[in-house]
């Protein structure tokens, strides 16, 4: 029994904790935002915060499985005056993140940034996603939300 109260306790404390560590990403009203302004079917969100340490380090990258023959859409929400600062990249192990990527949002051919970008997947796997600072940039922090959503099968 007293296991069982030592138990209830840490996990008790370890709960409280949580909601000091989900103010330091986008707030939920953000991630609503973001996920509603697509015409496709929700997946998953990518919510982080963004602090200006070297380039590499910026950001997160998240493991994703894709499957062959589907239509996915990849959006980037980011707070007002960060529109052109913040990257989100698809990539593999075969197609680094900075030099061959399967879709981002920022062109640097063209240098124009997007809003989202659509990725048929030609085969099934596991992609990484990556939100960054655009390399350059040098403000302090910013959070960021990506959203993974369905558009359709071939």
């Amino acid at each position: 029994m007293k296991k069982f109260i030592i138990s209830l306790i840490a996990a008790f404390a370890v709960f409280s904790l949580l909601p000091q560590k989900a103010k330091a990403q986008c707030p939920q009203k953000m991630v609503y935002a973001c996920a509603t302004e697509t015409q496709s079917i929700y997946l998953r969100d990518f919510n982080t915060k963004l602090k200006n340490t070297t380039a590499a380090e910026s950001g997160a990258r998240w493991t994703v499985v894709l499957n062959k023959d589907a239509h996915y859409r990849f959006n980037l929400c980011v707070p007002e005056g960060f529109e052109k600062k913040v990257i989100l990249t698809l990539y593999d192990s075969q197609h680094p993140e900075k030099t061959d990527p399967y879709g981002s949002t920022y062109d640097p051919a063209s240098g124009k940034h997007y809003n989202s970008f659509d990725f048929v997947c030609r085969k099934s796997g596991m992609y990484y996603v990556s939100i960054r600072f655009k390399d350059g940039v040098t403000d302090k922090k910013t959070c960021a939300v990506g959203i993974l959503s369905f558009v359709g099968s071939k």
